[in-house]
């Protein structure tokens, strides 16, 4: 009877150590459905302003890949053919399903992925109709147009960008303390300027202490000379 408890103390120590242990698996399932992708290496790759860090690979084969590992914390990272970046995934628990296509790269499945791609879709839905309308407008501005129709196209792409910024500013404040919100603003921060845009303003100067704090925030806010004045 002692044996048996102490078998069973033991198989339970056990399971909360397989437990503890996988508490921060990432598990990557990745699927290509475009040319160039076969055999060719892929990378996870973690860019940051001090060093550029690689933290897995693996090779595609029929196809698909696969990523497994643990982490301390969740990374957004990039996934890389070589050396070239493809597409921006949360390293974080659970299981990302990657999907390549030539119309379509996704990650999803976990919640930092879902939020960032789920914006990711949203914003380029208005981008799509902003640039659809750039290009009607280049049409009536080649072949002759009514003013009054060209002051009712320019109106309609004022309110387009009126919608991105709402939409921009409602996911950072409903997502400040969620890692997603700094990979968005990375995003719309790329570039090599100086000058800081009214939007990022605007979303740093509604930004709690704790966002500002992050190590990507600091580095472009000290780019910028960002100052916040309460």
């Amino acid at each position: 009877m002692l044996r048996q408890r102490l078998n069973m103390i033991v198989a339970a120590v056990g399971l909360m150590l397989v437990i503890a242990s996988c508490s921060g698996c990432y598990k990557i399932d990745g699927v290509v459905e475009t040319f160039g992708y076969e055999g060719r290496d892929l990378y996870l790759i973690e860019y940051l302003p001090s060093r550029i860090t690689k933290f897995d690979s693996c090779k595609v084969n029929h196809g698909k890949f696969q990523m497994r590992g643990v982490i301390d914390s969740t990374r957004l990272v990039f996934l890389c053919k070589g050396d070239r970046p493809i597409i921006p995934i949360y390293m974080e628990k659970g299981r990302t399903k990657v999907t390549i296509m030539p119309t379509e790269m996704t990650a999803s499945g976990t919640r930092q992925n879902d939020l960032f791609y789920s914006f990711l879709q949203k914003k380029i839905a208005i981008d799509n109709r902003f640039e659809d309308l750039s290009q009607r407008r280049s049409s009536m501005s080649r072949s002759g147009f009514d003013s009054r129709k060209m002051e009712l196209v320019q109106d309609s792409l004022r309110m387009i960008v009126d919608e991105c910024e709402e939409m921009i500013c409602s996911f950072m404040d409903q997502n400040y303390n969620e890692p997603a919100a700094v990979g968005v603003f990375m995003m719309l921060s790329a570039g090599p300027s100086t000058e800081i845009s009214p939007l990022l303003r605007r979303i740093l100067d509604s930004a709690p202490k704790e966002f500002l704090d992050k190590s990507y925030i600091k580095y472009y806010t000290g780019r910028v000379n960002y100052a916040r004045i309460d």
